[in-house]
């Protein structure tokens, strides 16, 4: 019997089953409706005799509340699903057929990718780098994080900035000159002028609309400084991206030395389309790092999905 792992955010829906998996761009603020649609399409190619999801996608705009936002990916999975046994995974780690209370299941993704990492390692930090957010967990035989994004958001343990939709001024206010607070340029921009990402990992529309290639992306960065490439130059703007990525770098290696200092772990688990950015961290902190992608196999950038695969076969 096959078993398949969903980890349905609110950019993008993650997937794992019978050794494959992936992640589709489907921003929920505008097209939440076509959720169900694709978890059906899903239901006819994989057949998945059980079917376990996480959920985050409930932080979403297209829902006035959390209750409301976990409800409808509820509902959608349940009816795309109807022929497989769907669980749920809680914030406290416990599988269920329904998300119910719907608060214990909204923002539960990383602890699908804590109780698969607990039978491997028995203390650890996982740091899941995402399109959007970063998680830092600690885990000491058992988990130490809150349990909200409101209580991680002010222990620095989920840190709002990801590898490709952060906006630019978010992450480095000034530069030579003060950002302008305007949706100019994201860091996809930034990490395809570092040429740490390619084209293909730009999943997610471009500020403006135009397309993904090195000059488009200095374009949209040059706007910061309210310039364009032939005003700034491309020497200014590959060290503005350059400097946005370090600032990055020392936020999250800030919380990472924090967080080993105050529970005494030594090791950093990184995964997701930002664990070449993890390993930095790590590196510089003089401390244990263990590559998902090396472990596990090719799963890095859908962790928790693959996690739930696994998980869900011995509920």
């Amino acid at each position: 019997m096959s078993s398949l792992g969903l980890d349905v955010g609110g950019a993008n829906l993650k997937f794992f089953c019978n050794g494959y998996g992936g992640a589709i761009y489907l921003p929920m603020w505008k097209k939440a409706g076509e959720l169900e649609k694709k978890l059906a399409v899903m239901a006819e190619e994989f057949n998945p005799g059980r079917v376990g999801a996480v959920i985050t996608a409930e932080l979403s705009d297209a829902f006035r509340t959390k209750v409301e936002g976990v409800k409808f990916v509820e509902k959608s999975i349940k009816k795309a699903f109807f022929d497989s046994d769907v669980y749920f995974l809680d914030v406290e780690g416990r599988f269920s057929k329904a998300a119910n209370p719907p608060r214990r299941f909204a923002a539960s993704n990383w602890v699908a990718s804590v109780l698969l990492l607990a039978e491997e390692f028995d203390s650890f930090i996982l740091a899941d780098m995402g399109s959007t957010t970063t998680d830092l967990i600690p885990f000491k035989r058992k988990i130490l994080a809150g349990r909200t994004d409101y209580e991680r958001l002010k222990r620095g343990e989920l840190i709002y900035t990801g590898v490709l939709r952060t906006p630019v001024f978010h992450v480095l206010p000034f530069f030579t000159a003060p950002l302008v607070p305007e949706f100019f340029a994201i860091t996809a921009d930034v990490f395809r002028v570092t040429g740490d990402i390619g084209p293909e990992h730009y999943t997610c529309e471009t500020p403006d609309g135009r397309g993904k290639s090195v000059k488009e992306c200095m374009q949209r960065i040059a706007r910061q400084l309210c310039c364009d490439i032939e005003e700034a130059g491309i020497k200014l703007i590959r060290e503005l991206a350059k400097e946005v990525k370090e600032t990055i770098i020392k936020r999250i290696e800030k919380e990472v030395v924090s967080q080993s200092r105050k529970y005494g772990i030594e090791r950093v688990v990184g995964c997701g389309i930002g664990e070449f950015l993890i390993e930095e961290v790590t590196m510089r902190a003089n401390l244990e790092y263990i590559s998902v992608n090396r472990v596990y196999g090719d799963y890095s950038s859908y962790f928790p999905a693959y996690a739930m695969a696994r998980l869900v076969e011995r509920v």
